[in-house]
């Protein structure tokens, strides 16, 4: 994984220094680029300006004349002791591979409080420049976590007393409607193609099913996972 990351654009700089990150050097274009720079910089940031503008990497991208590099610091090496304190509602991506995806959830995941997204090392999306664009920069008030398989994580989740949950569409899953988490709660997102394995499906205290229409059977995996992280989030105080 690269340890710094060059990312493009004003509104995604503005995010990322609202959320403290870590900005190691801002790229601007022209004079006013400039000046919409310094114009959001604290006067005592310490932050290294060039008018080295690298535009060959983002010759093909609307960059708004605007880059900047931050050091990869979103994964969590280890979870806290207390995690399920500080994230009493998880997000757990089961070989979910497409960085689009990944990166629509995540503005989802920050907009509904789920704090923290899990997915395997191998064989799942990660969170890559592309995904941070695709999330408008609300990645940046996210954690990430990497396991090899999330079997055992989620029988560690369930001993810690998540209730744990996964959008399964066959005829034992419950109505994502009729369902309400009484604690902590990990929801499972499966691939796009195959959905959520057998090994982890197993695991799941609670396999739901957002109800449609008859003659649509699928969403894309972001747009479904929009729904059940609002419905989840919407429960908290009923």
């Amino acid at each position: 994984m690269e340890k710094t990351m060059l990312l493009f654009g004003r509104n995604l700089l503005k995010e990322a220094l609202a959320q403290n990150i870590s900005v190691k050097k801002i790229f601007f274009q022209g004079p006013n680029d400039k000046d919409f720079v310094e114009s959001i910089l604290r006067k005592s940031s310490g932050i290294s300006l060039s008018s080295q503008f690298p535009q060959s990497r983002l010759k093909d991208v609307s960059h708004q004349g605007v880059a900047f590099e931050v050091e990869h610091q979103f994964y969590l090496d280890e979870l806290p002791a207390d995690f399920e304190d500080k994230y009493p509602r998880i997000l757990l991506c089961n070989h979910l591979e497409d960085v689009q995806n990944l990166g629509a959830i995540s503005r989802s995941a920050a907009a509904f409080d789920f704090g923290l997204i899990v997915h395997e090392s191998r064989r799942s999306a990660q969170l890559t420049e592309s995904a941070i664009r695709v999330s408008a920069g609300f990645a940046f008030r996210l954690k990430f976590f990497e396991v090899s398989n999330l079997t055992p994580f989620l029988i560690s989740l369930g001993k810690r007393g998540y209730e744990l949950a996964g959008l399964v569409s066959d005829g034992e899953s419950l109505d994502l409607y009729e369902w309400k988490a009484q604690g902590p709660v990990a929801l499972v997102l499966g691939a796009e193609h195959g959905g959520i394995s057998e090994p982890v499906k197993k695991q799941l205290d609670f396999k739901l099913r957002i109800p449609m229409e008859e003659g649509v059977d699928s969403l894309n995996a972001s747009q479904a996972a929009s729904i059940a992280i609002s419905w989840i989030y919407s429960c908290r105080s009923r």
